[in-house]
């Protein structure tokens, strides 16, 4: 889906969350700023996403803290796997982040490169 510049922020971001779950293996979604506010998101009434998408943030600045001590570049993704899940964050642009929960089946490396993709629009449109 190809977004236009006339549609409202707030039509993006669900268009760009719908996208997300789209993919296979993505089992939630939310988009969030670098302070871990939610921009939009589809979670499961049960899962409190708001503290999700701040620990999710806290998950990249924290990376982002460590590679700075070792002199590393940035990194743009943080992926942390479980037995029974995955949870990747990408940075989208410069105020923006995707955070996802995957499911076991997911092929987190098709996956990553279409979130990656995703992320470089969502990094020009919001």
């Amino acid at each position: 889906m190809l977004m236009t510049e006339k549609r409202p922020l707030k039509d993006k971001i669900q268009g760009f969350v719908d996208e997300i779950m789209a993919l296979e293996g993505v089992e939630a979604c939310a988009l969030v700023s670098r302070d871990g506010l939610i921009m939009g998101k589809c979670f499961e009434q049960h899962v409190p996403a708001s503290t999700f998408a701040a620990m999710s943030a806290t998950m990249l600045a924290s990376s982002e803290a460590s590679a700075s001590i070792v002199h590393v570049k940035p990194p743009r993704i943080v992926l942390a796997e479980a037995d029974d899940a995955s949870i990747l964050v990408i940075g989208a642009g410069s105020g923006t982040l995707i955070t996802s929960l995957l499911n076991v089946s997911a092929d987190i490396i098709s996956v990553k490169e279409q979130l990656t993709e995703i992320a470089r629009r969502i990094g020009e449109e919001v």
